[in-house]
């Protein structure tokens, strides 16, 4: 990697590349200070746009998680969204805090779908496949409790798709951070 100042007024680009490739070295495309000032700060940019979602994605995880899977080891919910009493409530909590989750994780979808469709999928299609099963059977399950199947409201798997979208988004997000500092 070389840095060369000139003047244009004294030698032309091309005369420089051509003197690079005589020295047998390929010339490539010129990057000045400027641009590497710019692609980091697009890549802080975006980083910091990660951050942000993950932690509304976790600030609406945590709640989630422990909705779903408190009562189950013996930790008190409101009595509202008791699953055995409120079985429609303790859903619609659930998938009301899933919403956000998947809007921060968006990504995952718009871009694991259509490779997916290209034919040629990746880890954001397995992700989009997983959380998309979990959601689309949890909502056939709150349909069947407003059908008066209370058995249902313990096939709930919003709290799967939203842990999971959590949990991708912070590896995606520490694998950027460590691919900055590289």
């Amino acid at each position: 990697r070389a840095k060369v100042i000139y003047d244009s007024n004294i030698i032309r680009l091309s005369q420089i590349k051509e003197s690079i490739d005589k020295a047998g070295y390929k010339a490539l495309d010129i990057e000045s200070e400027k641009q590497g000032d710019t692609d980091r700060e697009r890549r802080d940019r975006e980083l910091k746009t990660m951050w942000t979602k993950f932690i509304v994605s976790l600030i609406f995880a945590v709640p989630l998680f422990y909705i779903s899977m408190g009562h189950m080891i013996g930790l008190p919910i409101p009595a509202i969204i008791d699953p055995e009493h409120h079985p429609m409530s303790f859903a619609l909590v659930q998938f009301l805090l899933t919403l956000p989750i998947i809007a921060a994780g968006n990504r995952f979808y718009t871009v694991g779908f259509s490779t997916l469709f290209r034919g040629s999928p990746n880890m954001d299609s397995l992700v989009a496949i997983g959380t998309s099963s979990a959601l689309i059977y949890s909502i056939y399950a709150m349909f069947m409790i407003g059908e008066g199947h209370s058995e249902y409201a313990m096939q709930l798997y919003f709290e799967s798709a939203g842990i999971i979208i959590t949990l991708v988004m912070l590896g995606k997000t520490l694998e950027e951070v460590a691919k900055g500092k590289t």
